[in-house]
């Protein structure tokens, strides 16, 4: 009877259940009698919805928009047109200075002092605070709008010891942004380390063709990676200090074939351990209908999955298509890192194409500035040109991958991409009325859709999620590392029997790591540090933990990572490039016992033929005396007869 009654008690209160929810009011915002409901209520321009913008937080002490008296540009909204009293208001109580009113979109436009946002935002008719971006066709606004300016600041990555192949039209090695590293003609250390022609020279795989580029698409690339911006150094390229390899797979005129493309891919992770290259951009897709009904089984799809899963992170362009379900080879490729392009306002740009692919896959995967992006002119010298599209923000976000590894040479492709995701700002697909809305947005706390993928990259916290990423030590950045070695014409420290890396520390720490860049090593300690402000890292240390290494030769170059733990802290990493040099091999005495045996070998075999020879010469000597005592030789026979 219990048991009937209390199921009869448990039915009742599920059928009353609804019920009773229903009678809970639901909590509405509180809002103002004179600030109503409007688009600043719920936006992604301000997630945390304090009325302060995300890139004014982002950017808040950033010196491309800070001036000397530490204010920032600002669009102030208010949820009516403003005029002269709200321009007075804001001079009275923050120290606005007035720029413009902005009537078609209710806002004022001027400079407020950093320290005056949080009292900005609280005054009368004050909805949202925006930052008043750059507009302008150059590669700064890309570096500021995803915050890789701060990165420098912060860190003092830029990209040293990590390589990018351009895999694209080709690369004008002549030209004063991709020539070298110090922007110096005296001396010898190429930016570009290796060329590959796969459409005039498929033959030579040794990679020692000059770089060169006969339609400039992949000039532009290279440079919005890592060109120095020399001569004047306004258009400098995300990783500045990365190395760059070219891979030519299209021709003068863009266009390329699947086997030829794919010939570049396979020869990029063939010779990937030889030039350290860990990340690679590739900006081009198929045309038309081959894209848009692309397989994930297509042929170059799979060969850029092969790129990733040996260990090379693949930025592929998005395509410049426009509209939705038009991703395809190989952008469309399921471990790729597919870019969008984003115009300078940060929105999604109109040419980039959306997903999804034709499996269903969510895609972009990132989106990154593409638009009027100012980088190298091929075949002028030192001259710049803007150009824009989803080939544009790909190498961006590459230059942003190279910083990462800097940060972190361990990374694999996936951590890479994964990072990347996680710490880019989402933007729902109707972010700034610049795309329709879709049924992503209605979905809580989703985290990627068709237009933006995961969103707008965010160069500063990838560096550092990347810096701590499966490491026992937080970023450090009050430890720092400078080598004191001189370097040869070729920017290495040149290293042989008996040498050694001579560091500088700025303090005494508790030990000193070290590792080859390469992705099959591991951290090291320099077991010789014991305290103090320098360490010495022995050149039969480097060749002993390199020759365990399959396939790598010792004599040449390579790039090594040392980095300084004090506590459960680390030092940002530097990269030492280094060459050893001739008949270098593993040091220990074994080489001189070998050196004696050799010589007592030579000196042995010298005095058998002495011996052979004095034999011989004793014999004859002998046979001619008998000959020439003919009255007492005796016949043969007759000793035989006898």
């Amino acid at each position: 009877m219990n048991y009937k009654r209390i199921f009869c008690l448990f039915g009742l209160a599920i059928l009353l259940a609804p019920l009773a929810v229903a009678t809970v009011p639901i909590s509405s915002p509180i809002t103002d009698d004179e600030e109503p409901i409007g688009w600043w209520t719920e936006t992604t321009v301000d997630r945390n919805q304090n009325k302060i913008g995300d890139m004014v937080e982002l950017h808040i002490d950033n010196p491309i928009f800070l001036d000397e008296a530490n204010t920032l540009p600002l669009i102030i909204d208010f949820h009516y047109t403003p005029g002269q009293d709200d321009i007075d208001m804001l001079e009275r109580n923050v120290d606005y200075e007035h720029q413009f009113i902005l009537h078609g979109i209710d806002a004022l436009a001027g400079r407020v002092p950093v320290t005056e946002l949080l009292t900005l935002r609280e005054l009368p008719g004050v909805v949202m605070i925006e930052l008043d971006g750059i507009l302008t066709i150059a590669n700064a606004d890309a570096r500021a709008g995803h915050g890789v300016d701060m990165t420098f600041e912060e860190t003092g990555y830029d990209g040293s010891g990590a390589t990018v192949a351009i895999i694209d039209t080709g690369l004008d090695g002549n030209h004063t942004s991709l020539d070298d590293q110090d922007d110096d003609p005296a001396t010898n250390d190429p930016k570009i380390l290796g060329f590959y022609d796969a459409v005039n020279n498929a033959g030579n795989t040794n990679g020692t063709d000059f770089p060169y580029d006969d339609q400039g698409h992949g000039s532009h690339c290279g440079g919005t990676t890592a060109g120095t911006g020399a001569p004047d150094y306004v258009h400098v390229g995300m990783a500045p200090q990365a190395h760059l390899v070219g891979v030519k797979v299209l021709d003068a005129g863009g266009s390329g074939s699947f086997a030829g493309v794919m010939a570049g891919m396979q020869w990029t992770i063939d010779t990937m351990h030889k030039y350290n290259t860990k990340a690679a951009s590739m900006s081009l897709g198929g045309p038309g209908a081959i894209e848009w009904t692309s397989s994930e089984e297509d042929s170059v799809n799979r060969q850029g999955n092969e790129m990733v899963r040996a260990g090379i992170a693949l930025f592929i362009a998005a395509g410049n298509n426009g509209v939705s379900a038009q991703i395809g080879t190989p952008g469309s490729a399921e471990d790729a890192i597919t870019v969008g392009a984003l115009d300078k306002n940060t929105a999604i740009a109109v040419y980039s194409s959306q997903g999804p692919t034709e499996e269903g896959r969510i895609k972009p995967n990132l989106a990154y500035m593409g638009s009027s992006i100012m980088s190298v002119e091929a075949n002028s010298g030192d001259q710049y040109t803007g150009m824009s599209g989803t080939s544009m923000a790909t190498p961006g976000a590459a230059g942003v991958g190279a910083l990462m590894l800097q940060a972190n040479p361990n990374l694999s492709p996936f951590d890479m991409r994964n990072i990347m995701q996680e710490t880019a700002t989402y933007r729902q697909c109707h972010y700034m009325g610049a795309n329709e809305p879709c049924l992503d947005d209605a979905i809580p706390k989703n985290r990627q859709n068709n237009v933006y993928g995961h969103g707008h990259v965010n160069s500063l916290e990838a560096v550092l999620e990347a810096a701590e990423y499966q490491q026992q030590w937080t970023f450090n950045s009050n430890i720092s590392l400078t080598v004191t070695n001189s370097l040869n014409m070729n920017g290495h420290v040149h290293l042989g029997p008996g040498d050694s890396i001579e560091v500088q520390l700025n303090q005494a720490i508790d030990s000193v790591q070290w590792m080859s860049n390469d992705l099959r090593d591991s951290w090291s300690y320099v077991h010789s540090y014991e305290e103090g402000n320098s360490v010495v890292l022995e050149y039969a240390d480097i060749v002993e933990e390199l020759e365990n290494l399959p396939g790598t030769t010792l004599e040449g170059n390579h790039t090594l990572s040392m980095r300084g733990l004090l506590g459960t802290t680390s030092s940002p990493l530097i990269s030492i490039d280094i060459m050893l040099g001739e008949n270098t091999g593993p040091v220990d005495t074994s080489s001189e016992s070998s050196n004696v045996v050799l010589y007592g070998s030579i000196i042995a075999a010298i005095m058998l033929a002495i011996i052979l020879l004095a034999v011989v010469l004793k014999g004859d000597y002998k046979n001619e005396m008998a000959l020439n005592n003919n009255d007492e030789e005796v016949p043969v026979d007759a000793e035989i007869v006898e």
